[in-house]
C-alpha cells in the first residue's frame, strides 16, 4: 500500500476553497470560523505563574523571616488568603473545564460542517452531544493521567536533588539526575504531543464516521498505528514542520494587520483557509488506509469548477 503525505494535502487545499471561496459567503465563513474558533478553543490553554511564586516578598505569611517560622500574625494572613486561594483555583478549574467541554463538542461541529459543506452551530450542537461529551470524558481522563505522571517524575528526579546542597558530596549526583529528570519529560511530552495529535487527527473523525466513543475510536485506529508506525510518526513531523511555517505566515500577517491577527476569533477567520486545510488533510490521509472511511461525496462536495 503507497501512503502519500502531499498528495492528500493537495486535495484537502482544493477541496477548501470550494467550501470558502465557490462561491464566497461572508455569512458561511463567519459561522464556520466561529466554529473553528470554538473546536480550538481549549487546545493552547494556559497561563503564565503567579507572581508569588517569583517573588517572595509580596506572598502573605512566606517563611524565613524567624528562622524558618512563621510568626502568629502571618500564619494569621495565611490563614486569610488560604479560602480566597482555594476559591480562586476552583472558579479556574471550573472555566477550564467548561472551555474543555464546549471544546469537545465544537469540534464535531466544526468537522460536520468542514464535510458537509455549510456553517450551523445550533443543530450539530444537538445532534452531535453525545460524540463530545465521550470525547471531553476522554480528554479530561488524558489529561488527569499526564499530569499524574508529570508529578511523579518530578517528585522521583527533582524532590530527592532539591534536599542536597552546593557543597555536598552528593550534589554531583543530584544534578545528573535533575538533567535525566528533564530528559524524561521531554521524552514524555513528545509522547504525549503524539497522542493529542492522534486524537485531533484521526480518532475524532473515526468517532464521526462511524459513531464511536473515544475509546472504541482508538481501538479502531490502533492496529493502523501499530503495523505502520512510520507513516503516522512521519505524518506527526509534517505537521511539526508545517506549524513553524504557519508561525511564521502568523508572525508576517500580524505585523501586516497590527496584530489583528491574534485577536480570538478574528483571526481564526483571517487564517480560516489554513485551519479548513488542516482539518481536511487528516481525513484525506487516513482514507488511504480504509477507502470506506472517505468522509466527502459528490452529493455533499460539487466538483471543481474547470
Amino acid at each position: 500500500m503507497r501512503i502519500a503525505y502531499f498528495e492528500p494535502l493537495t486535495r484537502a487545499w482544493e477541496r477548501m476553497k470550494l467550501i470558502l471561496w465557490r462561491p464566497f459567503d461572508l455569512a458561511k465563513w463567519l459561522v464556520l470560523g466561529f466554529s473553528c474558533w470554538l473546536a480550538g478553543l481549549a487546545d493552547g490553554a494556559g497561563g503564565g505563574g503567579w507572581k508569588w511564586i517569583v517573588d517572595e516578598e509580596d506572598f502573605p505569611g512566606r517563611f524565613g523571616r524567624c528562622n524558618g517560622w512563621m510568626s502568629h500574625e502571618e500564619i494569621g494572613n495565611a490563614l486569610v488568603w488560604l479560602p480566597l486561594a482555594f476559591i480562586l483555583i476552583m472558579a479556574i478549574a471550573a472555566i477550564l473545564v467548561l472551555v474543555l467541554w464546549v471544546s469537545s463538542r465544537a469540534k464535531f461541529i466544526y468537522l460536520d460542517n468542514v464535510v458537509h459543506n455549510r456553517a450551523e452551530i445550533v443543530e450539530p450542537w444537538n445532534r452531535l452531544r453525545t460524540l463530545g461529551n465521550s470525547l471531553f470524558l476522554w480528554r479530561i481522563g488524558f489529561i488527569v493521567v499526564c499530569g499524574l505522571v508529570a508529578m511523579v517524575l518530578l517528585l522521583v528526579f527533582f524532590a530527592p536533588a532539591a534536599t542536597f546542597s552546593f557543597t555536598d558530596a552528593l550534589a554531583g549526583l543530584s544534578y545528573a539526575a535533575m538533567i535525566f529528570g528533564v530528559i524524561v519529560l521531554i521524552c514524555f511530552g513528545i509522547i504525549a504531543g503524539f497522542v493529542a495529535l492522534m486524537l485531533e487527527a484521526f480518532v475524532i473523525p473515526i468517532m464521526y464516521k462511524f459513531d464511536l466513543k473515544a475509546t472504541e475510536a482508538w481501538n479502531y485506529l490502533l492496529p493502523w498505528l501499530k503495523y505502520r508506525p512510520g507513516h503516522f510518526v512521519l505524518y506527526a513531523l509534517l505537521v511539526l514542520g508545517l506549524v513553524f511555517v504557519f508561525a511564521a505566515i502568523f508572525a508576517v500577517v500580524c505585523m501586516l494587520t497590527c496584530c489583528v491577527v491574534a485577536l480570538p476569533y478574528v483571526g481564526t477567520v483571517i487564517l480560516l483557509p489554513l485551519w479548513v486545510t488542516y482539518r481536511i488533510w487528516s481525513v484525506e490521509f487516513l482514507t488511504q488506509f480504509d477507502p470506506e472511511f472517505d468522509l466527502f461525496t459528490m452529493a455533499e462536495l460539487p466538483a471543481a469548477a474547470e
